[in-house]
């Protein structure tokens, strides 16, 4: 697999809840953080060492977890419970793990890899003195809601992952760039901390790329074709989307509205509109942008990236480009008349 990025930004920003050298303090509160666990040290005690702190955003947290010190001698086991309600994606940074499922499946995880734990597997991981690694948590509901988008069906799928690599190089690269704005986010004071509309739509973005890019299992599941949709139907969405272009919409929600499974609805927007839903909805927020462009001109209430941000438009220079494709010219020009 392709080494990827181990950048891990400002680690101050994470809100450290475990940094000691006592076992059972560090079982107890890693087991209420994520879910209950058997922790053992395999050599000296007095060796044995651990930290974890995290911190997110609505949707998302992102974890650092470490134990022992690198150089040492003494080997870490945890052996958690099933996660039930959200997953996990973790990034070796330093040092190696090996994580299986008993019985079932093995791999070893050096620094830029990156492997997944779904909600309803056992599993334990086997820590190299030093290792530490880099999570990011998603909920389970939302992972199997981007799941049934993908396979085309009324959803939410049972969704599970094989342990091993994502399943080519390019995939490892996009998730390797989702993971990272995901941090920056996380790290780096982003607007997804404040803005619950930026916050769903990266969160969405990670589940979608998560189910695209690792090695996802729906046993019993087929991707199925939506048939015709009606006008109503088509209609129904596209009411939702105007009457309300602030809300966070999903596919899965928009569907749901238009009476039809998200892979009929997508097919819809095709046909008849020449775009996709999101792709719809986008178009609406690009348009009420521009009004509040328009807005701040005449009373300077708002800057570009205020109105950017309220919109849902997170990177400022994919919205200019949007914005000067659709009205001919940039975003500042309109704001400064």
């Amino acid at each position: 697999m392709a080494q990827l990025s181990v950048t891990t930004g400002d680690l101050s920003r994470l809100t450290t809840l475990v940094r000691s050298s006592d076992l059972e303090e560090t079982q107890e509160i890693i087991s209420h953080a994520y879910s209950p666990y058997q922790l053992d040290c395999l050599g000296d005690p007095d060796e044995f060492s651990a930290w974890y702190a995290e911190s997110g955003f609505p949707g998302i947290t992102v974890s650092g977890l470490s134990y022992g010190r690198r150089g040492g001698r003494a080997e870490t086991l945890i052996r958690p419970q099933p996660l039930g309600s959200y997953l996990l994606v973790c990034e070796v940074t330093h040092g190696r793990v090996t994580v299986s499922s008993p019985g079932r499946e093995e791999y070893r995880v050096g620094p830029g890899e990156t492997y997944v734990l779904d909600p309803y597997r056992g599993f334990q991981v086997h820590w190299s003195p030093g290792a530490r690694m880099f999570t990011v948590r998603l909920d389970r509901e939302v992972v199997e809601r981007a799941a049934a988008d993908s396979l085309g069906v009324d959803g939410p799928v049972r969704a599970r992952f094989a342990l091993g690599k994502a399943i080519s190089p390019q995939a490892a690269r996009s998730w390797s760039t989702i993971s990272g704005a995901v941090r920056q986010e996380v790290l780096g004071d982003g607007v997804a901390r404040t803005n619950p509309l930026v916050a769903t739509q990266l969160t969405q973005a990670t589940a979608s790329l998560l189910v695209a890019t690792q090695p996802l299992i729906t046993r019993g599941v087929h991707a199925r074709r939506g048939g015709t949709v009606s006008h109503a139907a088509l209609r129904r969405a596209m009411k939702l989307i105007e009457e309300h272009p602030d809300h966070p919409h999903t596919l899965t929600d928009l569907a749901t509205a238009a009476r039809v499974s998200p892979r009929a609805l997508q097919e819809a927007f095709r046909a008849h509109l020449d775009t996709t839903p999101l792709g719809y909805l986008r178009e609406v927020r690009l348009r009420h942008a521009h009004q509040d462009l328009l807005t701040a001109a005449s009373d300077r209430s708002a800057t570009v990236s205020d109105i950017a941000h309220h919109w849902g438009f997170s990177n400022l220079g994919r919205f200019a480009a949007q914005y000067r494709q659709r009205y001919g010219h940039p975003p500042s020009e309109t704001l400064t008349g």
